[in-house]
C-alpha cells in the first residue's frame, strides 16, 4: 500500500541567549518540525510540533534528555506562535470513493434484511383467513407416540381442508410427504389421503397455525396458505 511520510519544518528561532549543553561555545537554532503522512486513502498532518535544538556549527540536533530548564521553557514558549497544523485527516479522491462503496455494502445489506419480504406478507394474510372446506396449506407434521407421548415421525408436505366446522376440522394428508423440508411448489398438491382426520385448532395467527389431533398422536403447523 502506498505511504509516504515526511517530516515538515514549521518554524525555526533564534537560542543565541541559551548554552549549549553539548559545546557550550556553539550557537544553538529552535526549530519545530511536524510529521504529514500521506496514503492513497487518506493524508494528515501531526496535531503537536515537535522542537528539536540543532547545534549550528556541528549540525547536529540536541538530544532532549539533555536540554536545560531554561531550553524547555524557551520551547514551550515559542511554540504559541507555531501555526497550527493545517488539517489533521482528510481523504484523498479515493478514499471518498472507497468510503461511499463500504456506506453503500452496509446501507444494502441493512436494507436487504429490514426489508419486508412481498410473498411472507402474502402468505401470512392468507393465513389470518377463515378457513373453508377445500382449502390447501402447506406446512409440517409430527406423529406423537400415545404411550410416551414423544414424537416418532415427521415429514412436509400439503393438506386439505375437508370439512371446517364450528370447533373442529377434518384434514387429509397429501399422498406424497418429505422428511426433509422441500420448497412447496416442488411438493404434490392434488393426490390427498381418503380418509380425513379430526383435529382442533391450538391457534390461529398470522405465522403459523398449529393443529392436533382429537387423540393427541398428530400435531400439523401450516405455514402457507394456497
Amino acid at each position: 500500500m502506498f505511504i509516504r511520510i515526511q517530516r515538515i519544518e514549521e518554524a525555526s528561532f533564534a537560542a543565541d541567549q541559551l548554552q549549549n549543553p553539548v559545546n557550550p561555545n556553539n550557537v544553538m537554532v529552535l526549530g519545530f518540525y511536524r510529521n504529514y503522512v500521506a496514503t492513497a486513502i487518506n493524508s494528515g498532518y501531526s496535531k503537536k510540533a515537535a522542537p528539536i535544538y540543532w547545534d549550528t556549527i556541528t549540525g547536529k540536533t540536541i538530544s532532549r534528555r539533555k536540554w536545560s530548564p531554561e531550553m524547555k521553557s524557551y520551547a514551550d514558549e515559542c511554540l504559541k506562535q507555531v501555526r497550527p497544523a493545517p488539517y489533521k485527516f482528510k481523504l484523498t479522491i479515493f478514499g471518498y470513493i472507497l468510503l461511499l462503496a463500504v456506506i453503500g455494502l452496509f446501507g444494502y445489506l441493512i436494507y436487504d434484511t429490514v426489508k419486508p419480504n412481498p410473498y411472507a406478507v402474502e402468505s401470512s394474510s392468507k393465513l389470518m383467513e377463515p378457513m373453508q372446506g377445500g382449502d390447501l396449506y402447506f406446512g409440517r407434521y409430527t406423529e406423537i407416540d400415545s404411550a410416551t407421548k414423544i414424537g416418532k415421525g415427521a415429514g412436509f408436505g400439503w393438506f386439505k381442508i375437508v370439512d371446517a366446522g364450528e370447533g373442529s376440522l377434518l384434514i387429509s394428508k397429501s399422498v406424497e410427504m418429505s422428511s426433509s423440508h422441500k420448497p412447496s411448489d416442488k411438493m404434490n398438491s392434488d393426490n390427498f389421503e381418503p380418509d380425513p382426520i379430526s383435529m382442533k385448532m391450538i391457534l390461529q395467527e398470522s405465522y403459523p397455525i398449529n393443529l392436533v389431533s382429537e387423540d393427541g398422536t398428530l400435531e400439523v403447523s401450516l405455514t402457507e396458505k394456497k
